[in-house]
């Protein structure tokens, strides 16, 4: 048919409340925890801990207890972030250019009572105590991070493309864009935009996603970072018998920022096959986009906009109805298809369009993103976007 269309439209208004929960399930935020110590190595109760991220200038500020511990939750994913402790009759300390992942709950221990400038020439190489193996942990899990996502080339820009860098993920059909966790059929995979699932409810697409022709429901440029989980038998994480694939997606800041992107392809880039044959698959792919981010009020509103389009010509070029001569036919009638169309048109008020051999494909999308910091203990994020 000529009027193909598939609409997703997924509003979503998110309220972070920084809560104290070790555990992570479709996440979409980070956390950070750590132990604040005197020079002789006692804990420090009572310091102000402030946590800040640097290019939203949001803050959060909490309180260390008894055993000088602190944690926060509710923090946005990436950075740099500046950690610093205070407290009456001690040195302030800082440390800066700390990043956080997605749904991982990252360990910074600060040490009050020396001198900063000898905390700025020490170089951590090791740490005894695993971020990752912990009892809270549930299953194995890779984080792939925004500069990750840049440095990684990808001729189908598809999100299967991406998770892949974990281990445990493996493509079984590239043409289709199918993928495999663990062994399990790639339907079993439960992907997740902003910890709001975004499958293929009906089961048709191999890919498990929504979209058709291997087309995507969001931009790659619009994920700040993807969380890939297996394994994983926390009970509040549902529908991941194989992966559950987290994708968050990018934030304003406080200053201006954006990118303009365009990619191409042809047949004549795809060489033949084993047997000599010219590749058939399409005539032309051509994806252009662009992206902006930015504040509306410093410090407190950002927003994150996307629009992308897609086109590709000549998907399915020899396919027909019955007795058309076409190299595949379908097996259904001209004068069956126009009386489909007319019942549909008659009966259910519906225009069904036209048979479209050439399988031309025109894929738009649009995201807008807000982000407002409530307070330091607050924060709400709203997004919108349409395929």
């Amino acid at each position: 048919m000529n009027k193909r269309l598939r609409v997703r439209v997924l509003p979503l208004m998110l309220a972070s409340l920084l809560a104290s929960s070790p555990t992570f399930a479709q996440n979409t935020s980070a956390a950070l925890s750590g132990r604040v110590t005197d020079a002789a190595g006692n804990p420090v109760a009572g310091a102000t801990v402030d946590i800040i991220h640097v290019p939203s200038n949001t803050t959060k500020q909490v309180t260390t207890d008894a055993d000088g511990r602190f944690n926060a939750r509710g923090l946005r994913v990436g950075g740099p972030f500046i950690v610093d402790a205070e407290k009456a009759g001690l040195n302030k300390v800082e440390r800066k250019d700390v990043f956080l992942k997605l749904a991982e709950d990252t360990s910074v221990d600060l040490q009050m009572g020396t001198d900063a400038a000898t905390l700025e020439s020490v170089e951590v190489t090791a740490n005894a105590t695993s971020t990752v193996f912990q009892a809270d942990n549930k299953g194995l899990s890779t984080n792939i991070s925004r500069a990750q996502i840049a440095a990684f080339p990808s001729i189908s820009r598809s999100i299967q493309d991406y998770v892949r860098l974990d281990p445990r993920i493996s493509q079984t059909d590239k043409e289709r864009g199918e993928i495999s966790a663990v062994g399990q059929n790639s339907r079993y995979n439960n992907i997740k935009i902003d910890a709001v699932s975004t499958n293929d409810e009906f089961g048709l697409e191999a890919t498990g996603l929504p979209s058709q022709s291997g087309t995507q429901p969001i931009s790659i440029d619009t994920i700040e970072e993807f969380n890939v989980s297996t394994a994983n038998y926390d009970v509040t994480n549902s529908r991941a018998v194989g992966a559950s694939i987290n994708a968050v997606t990018k934030s304003g800041t406080n200053d201006f920022h954006g990118s303009v992107y365009f990619t191409y392809r042809d047949p004549d880039m795809i060489g033949e096959n084993e047997a000599g044959t010219k590749f058939t698959g399409f005539g032309k792919q051509t994806n252009k986009g662009l992206t902006v981010g930015g504040p509306i009020v410093k410090d407190t509103l950002f927003f994150f906009v996307n629009y992308e389009e897609f086109e590709r010509t000549n998907i399915a070029p020899d396919v027909g109805v019955a007795g058309s001569g076409a190299t595949n036919e379908a097996g259904i009638t001209q004068g069956q298809l126009d009386q489909i169309v007319s019942i549909a048109r008659n009966k259910w008020g519906f225009d069904a369009g036209s048979l479209n051999p050439s399988g031309d494909l025109s894929d738009k999308k649009y995201l807008l993103k807000l982000d407002w910091n409530i307070n330091d203990y607050h924060r709400a994020s709203f997004r919108y976007n349409k395929t």
